[in-house]
C-alpha cells in the first residue's frame, strides 16, 4: 500500500525567512512523502528589493504560487492598506488551496497578514520563532497574532517554549527545535569570500558587516537613529572598509537605505551596499567579517555559531535571549564608535550559541508526518 502524500505549504515573504528556511525547503523537497509549495509574497515581489522571487524559482525546490499585494511605500498608511490587500488576496488563495500544514516563519506584518486571513479558512499553520520578543519592533505584535493563529510551534529555545504555553494555554504541539538557520551549518560549503566579494564588486580588506533596520515602535525616533548611523559609520570608514546589507520594508525602512546610499556617494571606495547577498554569500560575508554592527537578527541568531561579536545597537532586539557574544549599546554616537573600536582588537568568539540544536529540519519534518 503506497504511503499517503501530504502537502505542505511555506509562506516566504522576504530574503531573511526564505534564507532561514533553506536547510528545511533541501530535505522537505527530497521527502517522497510530501508536496511541497512554496507561497512567495512580500518583498520577494519588489523590484527595490532585489525582485528575489526569482532566486527563489532557480532553486526549484517545489511548486511556486505567489500572491501579490506587498505595498511599494514604507509609510505607516501604506502597510496598513498593504495589510488589508494581502488579507483580501491571501483570502482568494486560502479559498482554492488547501495544505496538510502551512509553515509561516517569523514576525513580519505580512506573514501576519497571510495567516490572518487563514483563520475563517482553518488553515494549519505551523509557526517557527514564536514566543520571541523584540520589545523595540513592533512584529512583537505579528508574531504573536500568528502564534495565536497556529496550531504547531517549533520554537528556538525552551525559553520560547514557556511563552507560546502561556500564550495559547496549552502545551499541545510545541517544541524546541533550535534556531533553523543553524541547521547543518557546519557541514555548509560557503563559497569563498574572495569570490563572492569579487561578484558583489567588494574589497577583500577587513570589513564591518552593518545592517541596521528602523524601530517599528516610536517610530519618529528613526530620522534621529538613522543620523547617528549616518555619522558613526562615516566615522568607522576612515580606517575599515563598511559592508551595509540595506534596510528591510519595514515602516520608515527608507530613511536607512537613503542615509546608506548618501554614505556610498560620499565614500565610494570605502562603503559597499548589498540588497541581498543570498543564505549562503551572506554567512560567508558574517565568517569573513571583523565584527557584526547593527541591529539585524542574524546578530542574535547566528553571528555566535561563526565566532564572531556584534555590537547590538538600540532596542529592536530587546527582549531576545542572547548569547555572550552580543554586546548592546544604545543609539549614542560616540559610545557605539568606542564599542566597535574595542571589539575589534577582541578576535574571535569562543563560546556557545544558545540558539544551537542539532538536526532542526529533521525534527520539524518528523512532527509535521507525524501529527
Amino acid at each position: 500500500m503506497s504511503k499517503a502524500i501530504i502537502k505542505i505549504g511555506v509562506l516566504t515573504s522576504s530574503r531573511a525567512d526564505y534564507g532561514i528556511y533553506k536547510p528545511l525547503l533541501k530535505k522537505l523537497s527530497k521527502n517522497n512523502s510530501i508536496e511541497l509549495t512554496i507561497i512567495v509574497f512580500g518583498m520577494h515581489m519588489l523590484k527595490q528589493h532585489g525582485n528575489t522571487v526569482e532566486n527563489i524559482i532557480e532553486d526549484n525546490f517545489g511548486q511556486i504560487h505567489q500572491v501579490v499585494g506587498m505595498p511599494k511605500e514604507d509609510t505607516t498608511l501604506a502597510i496598513a492598506t498593504g495589510y488589508g490587500e494581502m488579507i483580501k488576496n491571501f483570502s482568494e488563495y486560502w479559498n482554492t488551496h488547501q495544505y496538510e500544514w502551512v509553515i509561516a516563519l517569523g514576525d513580519r506584518f505580512e506573514m501576519s497578514a497571510a495567516v490572518q486571513a487563514g483563520i475563517p479558512f482553518e488553515v494549519n499553520f505551523a509557526h517557527l520563532h514564536g514566543g520571541e520578543t523584540t520589545l523595540g519592533a513592533i512584529d512583537n505584535i505579528y508574531r504573536h497574532q500568528i502564534t495565536l493563529a497556529s496550531k504547531m510551534h517549533f520554537a528556538a529555545s525552551d525559553v520560547f517554549v514557556k511563552r507560546i504555553t502561556e500564550l495559547i494555554d496549552n502545551n499541545a504541539k510545541v517544541y524546541n527545535v533550535g534556531a533553523l538557520s543553524l541547521d547543518g551549518l557546519s557541514e555548509l560549503e560557503l563559497p569563498s569570500w574572495r569570490y563572492v566579494a569579487t561578484n558583489f564588486k567588494i574589497p577583500t580588506s577587513p570589513f564591518l558587516l552593518v545592517t541596521f533596520h528602523p524601530e517599528t515602535v516610536g517610530l519618529e525616533k528613526n530620522k534621529k537613529y538613522s543620523e547617528v548611523m549616518y555619522n558613526v559609520l562615516s566615522s568607522l570608514c576612515k580606517s575599515i572598509h563598511i559592508v551595509i546589507t540595506l534596510a528591510n520594508a519595514d515602516a520608515m525602512g527608507s530613511l536607512y537605505r537613503q542615509e546608506s546610499k548618501k554614505l556610498k556617494e560620499l565614500f565610494p571606495s570605502k562603503i559597499s551596499l548589498v540588497d541581498n547577498f543570498g543564505r549562503e554569500n551572506y554567512f560567508a560575508a558574517i565568517k569573513a567579517s571583523s565584527l557584526l554592527l547593527g541591529n539585524t537578527s542574524s546578530g542574535i541568531l547566528e553571528a555566535a555559531s561563526f565566532e564572531k561579536y556584534v555590537i547590538n545597537v538600540g532596542d529592536r532586539q530587546k527582549g531576545r535571549l542572547r548569547s555572550k557574544n552580543v554586546i548592546d549599546v544604545p543609539f549614542n554616537e560616540a559610545m557605539i564608535i568606542k564599542e566597535t573600536q574595542k571589539m575589534l582588537t577582541k578576535g574571535s568568539f569562543k563560546g556557545l550559541n544558545k540558539y544551537f540544536k542539532p538536526d532542526a529540519s529533521k525534527n520539524i519534518i518528523e512532527k509535521l508526518i507525524n501529527a
